[in-house]
């Protein structure tokens, strides 16, 4: 009950404090010269998300996956999950194109505690850095958020334009600032999810990712779009806070 009633809270504040910044959606383009970094606490997470965002754009995004994922597949051994679900993530962004990224291999579940490895990312280059949704009921997709404002609050060398996006996984985006249409490389996204047989086996994430963004085609006569939610710093530092009040 406790939990619940301060979830309301924090939804009531972040929902007042998001609409406040800039809720006419606009398209997003990434210019050739713009570097942008997609955080992914799970190995699947990036694809289901934001997919088709990569396959549009992957010579300008790094692609970090945070956690090992081993608690993703039953029966089976850590070490067997982990190279499974790691294997798993780099056919996806071979189909991608992505050709930089890298594991931290934080403990799948305990993202939380992970800021000793979290503090190693050099986020110095990037104009974008992509996170899930800090509403998403997933406490790793959470704790992203949470480890990236400790990370800028230690002071580290960042662009003065840099912009913080909310992607969306698990649970969908209140409020939406910024779409992409991703109608010509859906095929490429529904590959990525492909990817996850592990997962897939277990839920239909291709069904239900491609019919959110179908949803979300629908305000602007897209067959498929991928929303975000896009902030400046201060605007980040303001939403992440109301988790510490």
């Amino acid at each position: 009950m406790i939990k619940k009633f301060l979830f309301k809270k924090f939804s009531y504040k972040f929902n007042k404090l998001a609409a406040s910044i800039n809720l006419k959606p606009q398209e997003l383009n990434l210019s050739e010269n713009k570097k942008c970094l997609c955080l992914c606490p799970h190995p699947d997470d990036e694809s289901i998300g934001m997919g088709g965002l990569l396959a549009l754009y992957p010579k300008l995004f790094d692609v970090i996956l945070l956690t090992d994922g081993r608690k993703g597949i039953k029966n089976l051994s850590v070490e067997e999950v982990i190279t499974i679900r790691e294997e798993e993530f780099k056919n996806a962004m071979n189909i991608a194109g992505i050709e930089h990224y890298k594991c931290l291999h934080i403990e799948d579940k305990k993202l939380l505690s992970g800021f000793s490895e979290f503090k190693t990312i050099n986020l110095e280059k990037y104009e974008y850095i992509f996170v899930p949704n800090i509403i998403d009921q997933h406490p790793d997709h959470k704790a992203v958020n949470i480890l990236l404002k400790q990370l800028l609050d230690t002071g580290v060398k960042v662009k003065s334009e840099l912009k913080i996006c909310f992607y969306e996984v698990w649970s969908t985006l209140g409020f939406v600032n910024s779409f992409v249409d991703i109608s010509n490389v859906v095929e490429i996204k529904k590959n990525m999810i492909k990817c996850y047989q592990s997962q897939t086996s277990q839920k239909n994430y291709e069904y239900h990712a491609l019919g959110l963004n179908q949803y979300r085609g629908m305000f602007k006569d897209k067959k498929f779009l991928e929303a975000f939610f896009i902030m400046d710093l201060e605007e980040f530092e303001r939403i992440t806070e109301l988790y510490y009040k």
